[in-house]
């Protein structure tokens, strides 16, 4: 947020009386925004644009709300119309590059970042969100430079080493990244857990010393697909302890529990409603699921287990397709409360070009409102809507195990079927999660899946000519495996 040196500045069209209200406005503005109330925060700054349009604090503040509520490009241009007005405000080139990089105009987040670096060379913050821009554009070398300037400078906050932590894993820095990764805990966005017990280490756990049940409680703390993936820890951490107890989202438990590793594990729901709460049983220590791979001491084997580790249960629904036909399934969206899903996720409009190809049957995977797509689009005879027959993720996992091949956007869907060992493609944004790496199109996480990246941020029309061009091969190579049947 750009420092308010003058609220409202001297604007002899306005009257001293009017000039004081807009004052107060924007102080009453300002403190919405510190608390986390952008919208009414907002509505404010709009009131004093408009009797005050050459108020660059104004501007400046608004863009930032703009960002934070996810209106990317009425901030990005609010904040040109401040830093027009104050051009040397370090703060304000900042606050713009942060929401040009929101927007995925890198080049752009970085000519700005470095303008307010050169205007005050000594706060390290600014240093911090070039870093941030530098890695999102794949220049990860420079990026953690960035970060030790930032340091040195005296920027030392919490959201450094989280973020330093990513920038490694990216760059495949498995040890050093996870053991950075632990700075989670310190961020404000971090869900920390109320136990008493203490956090496990690595320490064996045995049972009966000092009358100890030897049982350490593993918890699922993100999302679904980094319980998917981290799933195939249980086996290691259970040579460190008597008896583990998984504690995952309830959508998850009945495909864990028939898994061969749920087999030796305690597995229960987390169910969120008060009244719906499992009694934990007891136990003697606790961990983070995602912290399994720092505290196993993993460094030359960090992507463990065979594949795949989860299966569905016989019996399950099933799909069918004319003969001959490829089945296809297909996940345009995410979750759109995730932080990034902005780049992860489009419409299904943009899969269209996919959808034209005969000979294949395409299903839909597609969870939420963006399941409404299809029928809005008119596409309900060209993609098979399954939401009504999804429950939980063992009904996706039954319908995942009879498609010939998947193609779906950064979700939850692409850690399933990889941990399947189905054949999936993964449309990735320009600036990846850490776990998919750069510059490449396999990933040790899951030897079946094939990563597509664009060549510039939100570039969906050359990843699915990408796409599209693999399918046709794909297809050919399913037509004469079946000719030969």
């Amino acid at each position: 947020m750009s420092a308010p040196e003058t609220p409202v500045e001297k604007n002899a069209a306005l009257p001293e009386d009017v000039r004081r209200a807009l004052m107060e406005k924007f102080d009453a503005a300002a403190a919405h925004q510190q608390d986390g109330r952008l919208a009414e925060a907002i509505t404010l700054y709009q009131q004093v644009l408009l009797r005050a349009p050459g108020h660059a604090p104004s501007w400046i503040n608004m863009g930032v709300a703009l960002r934070g509520v996810g209106h990317i490009d009425a901030g990005v241009a609010s904040l040109f119309r401040g830093v027009a007005i104050k051009p040397n405000d370090a703060g304000a080139l900042s606050n713009l590059g942060n929401a040009l990089r929101a927007a995925g105009r890198l080049t752009e987040a970085q000519d700005h970042h470095r303008q307010a670096v050169e205007l005050a060379p000594e706060d390290g913050s600014f240093y911090y969100n070039l870093a941030l821009a530098l890695r999102d554009s794949g220049d990860l070398s420079a990026a953690m430079s960035c970060f030790k300037d930032a340091e040195v400078k005296g920027y030392d906050k919490a959201e450094l080493h989280w973020d330093r932590a990513l920038t490694r894993l990216l760059d495949g820095d498995m040890r050093r990244g996870f053991a950075d990764y632990e700075w989670r805990w310190k961020i404000a966005d971090a869900k920390t857990r109320d136990f008493t017990q203490p956090v496990w280490t690595g320490e064996t756990l045995k049972a009966g010393a000092s009358g100890k049940s030897g049982t350490l409680l593993v918890y699922a703390e993100q999302g679904f697909g980094d319980a998917i993936q981290f799933f195939r820890y249980l086996p290691l951490l259970k040579e460190k302890a008597a008896r583990i107890i998984f504690e995952c989202q309830a959508p998850l438990a009945r495909l864990f529990k028939g898994s061969a590793i749920g087999r030796d594990v305690d597995i229960i729901p987390r169910e969120d409603s008060d009244d719906a709460k499992i009694l934990m049983p007891a136990f003697d220590a606790q961990v983070a699921l995602l912290s399994a791979p720092h505290f196993l001491g993993e460094s030359e084997n960090l992507v463990p287990g065979a594949m795949p580790y989860l299966t569905p249960p016989p019996g399950a629904h099933s799909i069918t397709a004319p003969k001959g036909h490829l089945k296809v399934g297909l996940t345009w969206a995410g979750k759109p409360t995730h932080r990034n899903d902005r780049n992860r996720s489009t419409p299904l409009k943009t899969f269209m070009p996919l959808i034209d190809m005969p000979g294949i049957t395409f299903f839909s995977l597609q969870l939420g409102p963006p399941a409404d797509e299809i029928a809005q689009s008119g596409a309900g005879a060209l993609v098979h809507d399954l939401q009504p027959y999804l429950r939980d993720f063992t009904d996706t996992a039954a319908v995942l195990s009879e498609m010939d091949l998947v193609i779906c956007v950064d979700t939850s869907l692409a850690h399933l079927a990889g941990a399947m060992a189905r054949p999936v493609w993964t449309l990735l944004p320009y600036a990846p999660d850490w776990r998919w790496l750069l510059n490449r199109s396999d990933t040790p996480w899951y030897p079946s899946m094939r990563l597509f990246r664009p060549d510039a941020p939100l570039d969906w029309s050359g990843v699915i000519a990408q796409v599209k061009a693999a399918l046709v091969d794909f297809k050919a190579s399913f037509d004469a495996a079946s000719s030969g049947d």
